[in-house]
């Protein structure tokens, strides 16, 4: 599995994990969005899409 860290929102760090294919190119089928909150020990939460997890914080912060 393969990941990277994506811009902060709101004060949670998006980090963006999948998998590849045999040709080297990101399986959409794995992308999962975790949020960690502060110093990135605290799981906060996850999705398939960016637009959900982003839902769960606005809600969170609300």
């Amino acid at each position: 599995m393969e990941s990277k860290l994506l811009k902060p929102y709101k004060g949670f760090e998006i980090e963006k994990s999948y998998d590849l294919n045999y040709d080297g190119t990101i399986d959409k089928e794995t992308i999962v969005y975790t949020a960690y909150q502060d110093d990135g020990a605290c799981l906060y939460d996850c999705a398939k899409t960016i637009k959900d997890l982003k839902r769960k914080i606005d809600n969170y912060v609300a």
